[in-house]
């Protein structure tokens, strides 16, 4: 059993169906910027909180010394 060409070539383009082009590979890539940016910015807002937190146990811990 022969097939032809138009048969083998239909085939091969159905197999194509599944596969990423180059616009889903670049809306992947800007997501993916796009969640660097909001991960860096938590990181940044949790750093700063961490940081006011551990002035104000400082704070404190002064204020108790001074009291006795």
């Amino acid at each position: 059993m022969t097939v032809s060409t138009e048969e083998r070539l239909a085939h091969l383009e159905g197999a194509y169906e599944h596969l990423a082009t180059k616009a889903d590979v670049e809306r992947v890539q800007a997501n993916l910027e796009r969640l660097r940016g909001d991960v860096q910015r938590a990181i940044n807002t949790q750093t700063w909180k961490l940081v006011g937190v551990q002035l104000l146990i400082g704070g404190v811990i002064v204020g108790i010394l001074k009291l006795l």
